[in-house]
């Protein structure tokens, strides 16, 4: 099913956006919100889907990070054209199917779990706070040679706290 950023439009709130895509001939609303943060003399920006958008593109990242440029596009001021294509959405199943045999159990566990005891203890908010205030402190112990390059690779990530997707779910285990 294809999948389109139909509107972006600013709520109330400052840093909170409506945005209105079609997956398919179905219309869904999702908020995104997003945050400025100074590192050193530099401003770290993410931008981040309300849990509802996490839970239906959990295995859609692709199409996920499409809708997120696109957020982030607009609330730099910057000329987003409507309809705007972002990909194509698969369901769990079809996803699962694509992947190599040795992850399946894994993948389809993860889809089938029904609840998390740590995000279940903590809510969103302290989660992604705690996360950003983690990733600050250590950007602040990075020699200025490598800061740019760490602010780039930060905002390039799409981590979220709410059990969608988690760092050690989207990383191969090395070992190491």
């Amino acid at each position: 099913m294809n999948v389109k950023v139909l509107s972006i439009k600013p709520t109330n709130e400052p840093r909170l956006h409506e945005v209105l895509l079609s997956i398919g001939a179905d219309i869904h609303k999702f908020l995104f919100t997003t945050e400025v943060n100074q590192v050193g003399d530099r401003l770290l920006q993410t931008t981040d889907g309300n849990r509802e958008f996490s839970e239906v593109f959990r295995f859609n990242q692709r199409v996920a990070m499409n809708v997120s440029k696109l957020v982030v596009q607009f609330y730099n001021k910057e000329v987003v054209e409507f309809p705007a294509d972002v990909g194509n959405f698969v369901t769990p199943e079809e996803a699962v199917s694509k992947l190599k045999t040795f992850q399946n159990d894994r993948v389809l566990a993860t889809h089938e779990r029904t609840s998390n005891p740590i995000t279940e203890a903590q809510p969103r908010n302290a989660i992604s706070s705690e996360v950003r205030h983690k990733a600050i402190a250590l950007l602040e112990k990075l020699p200025d040679a490598r800061l740019d390059e760490a602010v780039q690779f930060l905002e390039s990530l799409s981590v979220r706290a709410d059990g969608a997707t988690t760092m050690a779910e989207t990383l191969p285990h090395s070992g190491v």
